[in-house]
């Protein structure tokens, strides 16, 4: 094997790089929660790890054996059987790269609306969550059919003699269709967190510093817009679209994985902690993300008790707080913390993230009151 190009060197930095920060997310969620708790974005951060691999593993075939892109009539009649052979192993396995990519990058999708489904439990903002949910199952259908169906029949996405022609082998229609679904649906992401960023009770610095974390799709965004207008400019260089790939798929793990890393590298429950006492009751109040974000909803008043009593039996973080006679109604959206003594004073000791909003419904009242 030759020495390594400045594109493998850089693709398998990024790898490895990549990996560490998934590993890092694992780390984290089973240190605080454990893996009996985890959630849906935690196994889908393992998907995500596997098709990283794959992706990585179909650009190294394309490396290695070409692909039938930009070859003139003159070339392709000058090739030999066996050079004919690589270029339809990597054109084979370049289709399977973007399967992979775009599994990828949907993948990351699914880990956030599971983060952001959470984080605004019995909020209106979890509608937008849904909804999007639905947007990206739709558009990912409609990309992977793209991918295999804009070119028919199936074969000449390989097919090296005679010349499939640009639409079989440019793929132009698979940058545009997928920057537009994609920049779609990662604009409705970031809109989710901010209604909430707004409320929280935090200093302008530790605002910033949240919404940077929760709100990484505007940097996956532009990697996205740049990766589709740099290879449709380059777009017989196979090196670019790819490189672009791998660029734009390593700063999506970045952004998506960054909130459930962040309480490693933190004491507080700003994020999440795994040194809070209580978080070995987590199994009592359920396990939600690695996030401290807690927020105090409200709930219909009747049935309240039972209601709460089943969301608690199913592993949400609501539960039910008595004083004097009193029912409060309060919604915990954390990493499997139960802590009630500051909560009920309405505030955080560490300076937590908190949004409040509380409603007692007395006995003998006919409404709830303030």
């Amino acid at each position: 094997m030759g020495q390594a190009t400045p594109f493998q060197t850089e693709a398998w930095t990024e790898y490895g790089l990549g990996v560490v920060i998934i590993l890092g997310r694992i780390f984290a969620r089973w240190k605080i929660v454990g893996i009996k708790n985890w959630q849906g974005d935690d196994w889908f951060s393992i998907v995500s790890l596997m098709f990283w691999t794959a992706e990585l593993a179909m650009l190294e075939v394309i490396g290695q054996h070409g692909t039938n892109i930009g070859l003139s009539d003159e070339q392709r009649l000058a090739l030999t059987p066996k050079e004919i052979e690589n270029l339809v192993i990597g054109s084979k396995s370049l289709l399977a790269g973007w399967t992979c990519y775009v599994t990828l990058i949907w993948s990351l999708k699914a880990c956030m609306l599971f983060f952001y489904n959470r984080l605004t439990l019995g909020l209106v903002q979890q509608k937008l969550v849904k909804l999007n949910a639905v947007m990206c199952l739709c558009t990912y259908i409609a990309v992977i059919l793209t991918i295999f169906l804009h070119c028919r029949p199936l074969h000449k996405h390989w097919q090296v003699t005679p010349d499939p022609g640009a639409n079989c082998t440019a793929d132009y229609v698979n940058y545009i269709v997928i920057a537009v679904t994609n920049v779609l649906t990662d604009a409705i992401l970031v809109t989710i967190p901010v209604p909430l960023l707004a409320k929280v009770r935090l200093t302008l610095r530790r605002k910033l510093i949240i919404g940077v974390l929760l709100c990484g799709g505007i940097f996956v965004m532009c990697a996205t817009l740049l990766r589709c207008i740099l290879s449709l400019q380059s777009i017989d260089s196979i090196n670019t679209s790819t490189i672009w790939a791998i660029r734009e798929t390593f700063v999506a793990i970045i952004a998506v994985n960054a909130p459930c890393i962040k309480p490693l590298f933190s004491s507080s429950v700003w994020l999440g902690s795994s040194r809070d006492p209580s978080s070995k009751n987590a199994q009592r109040y359920g396990a939600g993300g690695s996030y401290s974000l807690s927020i105090f909803g409200k709930s219909k008043p009747n049935p309240l008790e039972s209601n709460a009593s089943k969301l608690g039996d199913q592993g949400s973080d609501e539960f039910i707080l008595r004083e004097n006679g009193a029912s409060t109604y309060v919604h915990d959206v954390r990493a499997g913390r139960g802590r009630q003594t500051d909560e009920e004073a309405g505030k955080f000791a560490d300076g937590g993230i908190q949004v409040t909003t509380m409603y007692e419904v007395k006995r003998g009242a006919p409404s709830g009151q303030w």
